[in-house]
């Protein structure tokens, strides 16, 4: 398989002009300093720039998010190359970067291929709730074993929220919007004295939804009703050490009720499902620097988390049509986790000749229990079904950063990593798993000058097995033979190769970064579903398709083009391949496309300062239409999202008046290929759950 030769050559030229873009710009105007780049990377081991950073970073800052008028995640995500969501609940929950990542969890418990941090707590299936405290988020594209681990395999987003500060700071935010929306955040932070600091954010999001539930005549069954606190405390207490105690709180009581028989925002359900979840953290975070040799990092945070997740599964009502059916399904989860990761980062870098070193432990214990309550259709009732999985990681990690010339620096990495599993259930299974697991990088990188960064890498990425508890149930059930194969899954491989280009001009007037790469998938996941006598009844669950090929190139531009207007243009092109893989009913789906791989994506925005007061944003965003499962060939749309914002700055005050999506399109955010309509013989449609609808809102925020 070969990259497209006009992609690539597309690829080198940008690259070599963004090269001697950068090397001009240094050498031009080299006694400059204030105009260099300072925004470091948090996720990585060392505070470097993602310019300075081997490896496709994007990073975002909360004047980003505000560009578009961002509320949460799902609308973020639309402006970053290669990356896509999923929903199939109230809010996108699962990511994929390059092609790569879940688009569910019902019964069977995964360890995702893009992670989820919020300083520093694993929140990966969980997703994000509150955003307006945001103080910075990076997206991390390809293997990030090294340093996240299991969690990696594709990518991870970072979240930092805003922490402590020497004096009193504050913001106070409301924000309305049709489909009765509002948004009331507000944070203060302030120094108690020179040794103790702390922060509170508080964030409320009320919404009746986009969906009109045409039976019950409501317009709220798919409501959002989320409040997220967050609270840090800060204490110096010696000159060499800093601690940080962080605290989370969300609560969530979303509303579900998102796909219609119609296939439009119309639903006829008589039993609406909820999303619902409530979680708290808490995390202590250590900083030592009264080592000779190095610094010492380390956290400890605890989470637990309560969900409630269900639907209608007729998405009807009973009367509608005399071959009709009507149940429900509804899953309780708890999940419990301690998390432990401790690392010595080297003092002496940055000399020529002296190495640059990383060495770290984390470990791990994650509790998963899971209630699940639906139909039994071989016993004809109500029917419930119990499982728990217990899982600890324990992981070595380190980091080796040579100089061999003044430019030219090459960086490895390995993480070695075991897991072990215990499995139980309600259908009298008990399963042990456990693996050893292992991560590394390789790259050389080489520095023309300060702001221009040409590099080569190698990488490769894991995830972790896990047992097929509800092809089990099914199995024991009904004696379906095929189920039986199917007890569990084995680990995922990622394999990357990748080439790419970072220059900034020394006056910040150009940024572009261009990444090319080639990944190369063993064993990978794939969902796998089982309808064995074509009825309402499914048996999921995760197989391993032989391989598979995922390539192509990422581009993202900032250009100050006049003193009052920037524009910045991300894109990127993506080309997946299936491996061998035959389904369980026998469907052939080798050589075709990877699931939510859209082959397009892009982000034009810019930025227009009308005067010293008054700012307008446009964004267009768009995407080419990807398969919606590996299981069978549904689509989704292409689309085009226009975002406007017009803004008033007052001193203190701020005043803004915006559109999402002000072109009204319908984008799918989850779809499924089956027959659900007694109506029409229950004849298979593409079912598909839409993002929001064109957006109206008026925000105003008083900073102090």
């Amino acid at each position: 398989m070969r990259f497209s030769p006009s992609v690539l050559s597309t690829a080198v030229v940008t690259a070599l002009c963004a090269a001697s873009v950068s090397v001009f710009a240094q050498t031009s105007e080299a006694s400059v300093d204030t105009a260099i780049e300072r925004i470091t990377v948090q996720g990585d081991f060392r505070r470097q720039t993602a310019g300075q950073l081997a490896g496709s970073v994007t990073v975002v800052t909360a004047e980003d998010v505000q560009r578009q008028s961002v509320q949460h995640l799902d609308q973020l995500l639309n402006q970053f190359a290669n990356v896509n969501f999923s929903a199939g609940a109230s809010r996108g929950r699962f990511i994929q970067v390059r092609g790569i990542g879940e688009r569910s969890e019902f019964v069977d418990t995964i360890n995702p291929s893009v992670g989820i941090l919020i300083d520093g707590i694993d929140y990966s299936g969980l997703g994000i709730s509150g955003i307006s405290d945001i103080a910075q988020f990076e997206v991390f594209r390809g293997p990030e074993a090294t340093r996240f681990g299991a969690n990696a395999l594709a990518g991870m987003l970072n979240l930092t929220t805003k922490g402590p500060t020497d004096s009193a700071e504050g913001k106070a935010s409301l924000t309305v919007a049709n489909y009765d929306s509002y948004q009331l955040a507000g944070q203060f932070s302030n120094a108690i004295n020179s040794t103790w600091g702390y922060s509170l954010s508080l964030e409320q999001q009320v919404s009746d939804g986009f969906i009109e539930n045409r039976f019950l005549n409501r317009d709220d069954t798919n409501n959002i009703d989320e409040f997220t606190g967050r609270f840090k405390l800060s204490f110096q207490a010696t000159a060499d050490l800093k601690l940080q105690l962080v605290s989370h709180l969300v609560d969530q009581d979303n509303g579900y009720d998102a796909f219609s028989l119609d296939r439009d925002r119309t639903t006829l359900s008589d039993e609406p499902g909820q999303d619902k979840l409530h979680s708290k953290a808490l995390a202590l975070q250590a900083d030592y620097a009264g080592l000779s040799f190095a610094r010492l990092h380390g956290q400890l945070s605890w989470l637990d988390a309560s969900m409630d997740y269900g639907f209608d599964e007729d998405w009807s009502y009973v009367g509608l049509h005399p071959d009709e059916y009507s149940t429900t399904d509804r899953y309780l989860r708890d999940r419990e986790q301690l998390t432990l990761d401790y690392r010595l980062v080297s003092t002496d870098a940055g000399r020529l000749g002296s190495s640059d070193w990383v060495l770290g432990i984390y470990a791990a214990s994650k509790e998963f229990d899971l209630i699940r309550q639906f139909w039994n259709w071989d016993l004809w009732q109500a029917d419930t079904f119990a499982s728990a999985l217990n899982r600890s990681n324990l992981a070595l990690y380190s980091e080796l950063s040579s100089p061999l010339t003044e430019r030219l620096t090459l960086v490895s990495g390995v993480r070695l990593e075991r897991y072990e599993d215990e499995y139980a259930d309600s259908s009298a299974n008990q399963i042990s798993n456990s693996d050893t697991m292992w991560g590394a990088k390789l790259s050389l990188n080489y520095q023309p000058g300060p702001q221009a960064l040409i590099y080569l890498l190698a990488s490769r990425g894991y995830k972790a097995g896990g047992v097929n508890g509800d092809a089990l149930a099914k199995a024991a059930d009904d004696n379906l033979s095929e189920l039986q194969s199917k007890a569990s899954f084995a680990p995922e491989t990622l394999y990357n190769a990748e080439f790419g280009v970072k220059g900034t001009a020394l006056d910040q007037s150009l940024v572009t970064r261009v990444a090319a790469f080639y990944m190369w998938r063993e064993d990978m996941q794939v969902k796998g579903w089982l309808n064995p006598d074509s009825g309402p009844q499914f048996a999921g669950f995760i197989d391993n398709a032989g391989s598979g090929r995922n390539y192509g190139i990422e581009i993202e531009n900032r250009l100050q083009l006049h003193p009052q207007l920037a524009l910045m243009v991300n894109a990127s092109w993506l080309k997946t391949k299936l491996g061998n893989y035959v389904t369980i009913d026998g469907e052939d789906f080798s050589g075709r496309e990877q699931a939510q791989a859209p082959r397009f994506s892009y982000s034009v925005a810019a930025d227009w300062y009308l005067s010293d007061t008054v700012t307008f944003n446009v964004g267009l965003q768009g995407k080419d239409s990807f398969y919606y499962s590996d299981g069978h060939n549904a689509r989704s749309s292409r689309y085009e999202l226009l975002n406007l914002r017009l803004n008033y700055q007052l001193q203190q005050w701020q005043l803004a008046i915006w559109s999402r999506n002000a072109l009204d399109q319908d984008v799918g955010v989850r779809g499924f290929y089956f027959g659900n309509d007694p109506r029409d013989g229950y004849e298979p449609h593409v079912y598909e759950q839409f993002a929001e609808p064109r957006r109206v809102g008026l925000s105003a925020s008083y900073q102090f």
